[in-house]
């Protein structure tokens, strides 16, 4: 029996094979289609969101464009403002400065006016005193002739224990400490003392400073000119004579100013302060800024 079942079983084993090979190509040609669907249905999809994006991007491109516009015309906008403002802003501060000007130079004329009324007073009691002084004389009898005088020498001693170096520099240091007052006594004594000392010519430069300081300008010109006159060989008789012409200026004294500038300019044409000297020069000349010489009395 089992001789003919193995030989039953060996004839049929091609068939079965056969047909289990055919059901294995119908299935996997149907896993190869579904397959086919399956990259299909991707495909498809992918596509519907390439397109999607694409039309995320052209809005966004579309909306940077539009930004960008309303940027720029923003930008103008404000651009535009701001140089309204400007010169909405310009134009008061200007007028403003014009008139501060105008206000600096009146209180300068004024200052100015009341520094001349007091020379004018101080001139006026001068007066009255030598008057005063006059009469007293003529109503008293004469005094008897003075004796003789005793020669002095030309330059006096300094008092015991006082130096140049030492007297020199209290009076800078009263100067630079604002004490005018008591500086210009010490350099006064410094000239007195030490006519001949190197620091001489400065000494007496500042004495000019101190008595513009004090606006006694006519003053302050005589004391410079003094420098130019005792120190001709000195560096500070150069700046001294520029200072002249700048005290006759304050002073009202335009004519002596002019002449003190035009000497100066002629003198020292390479110095350092010719252009302020020509500045002033121009103001004067052209009258600009101006005013009527002032009488001296």
């Amino acid at each position: 029996m089992r001789n003919p079942i193995c030989l039953l079983l060996i004839a049929l084993s091609p068939a079965l094979l056969l047909g289990q090979k055919r059901d294995d190509i119908l299935s996997i040609q149907r896993d190869v289609a579904q397959l086919q669907d399956q990259v299909k249905q991707l495909q498809a999809a992918q596509d519907q969101k390439m397109s999607a994006l694409e039309g995320l991007i052209r809005q966004a491109v579309e909306q940077s464009n539009s930004v960008s516009i309303t940027a720029g015309t923003l930008q103008r906008t404000l651009t535009d403002r701001l140089n309204d403002q400007q010169a909405k802003v310009e134009a008061p501060v200007a007028v403003l400065g014009t008139k501060l000007d105008q206000s600096a130079d009146e209180m300068r004329a004024v200052r100015e006016n009341l520094a001349d009324l007091a020379r004018r007073l101080a001139t006026l009691d001068n007066k009255l005193a030598d008057i005063s002084s006059a009469v007293r004389t003529l109503s008293t009898a004469p005094a008897p002739p003075p004796p003789a005088a005793i020669a002095t020498p030309a330059v006096p001693a300094p008092p015991v224990g006082v130096t140049a170096e030492s007297l020199w520099k209290k009076a800078v240091r009263d100067y630079t400490g604002a004490k005018d007052k008591q500086a210009l006594a010490e350099f006064a004594d410094f000239l007195k003392y030490f006519p001949e000392d190197t620091n001489a010519p400065e000494g007496q430069y500042y004495m000019g400073l101190i008595y513009d300081h004090g606006e006694q300008y006519d003053d302050a010109a005589q004391v410079f000119q003094a420098v130019v006159d005792r120190y001709p060989e000195s560096p500070k008789a150069a700046d001294a004579m520029y200072m002249k012409g700048v005290e006759y200026q304050k002073g009202g004294s335009d004519k002596e100013a002019i002449a003190a500038y035009r000497a100066f300019v002629k003198q020292y044409p390479k110095h350092a302060n010719v252009p302020k000297a020509q500045a002033r020069l121009r103001t004067l000349t052209t009258g600009s800024g101006a005013r009527p010489a002032r009488k001296r009395k």
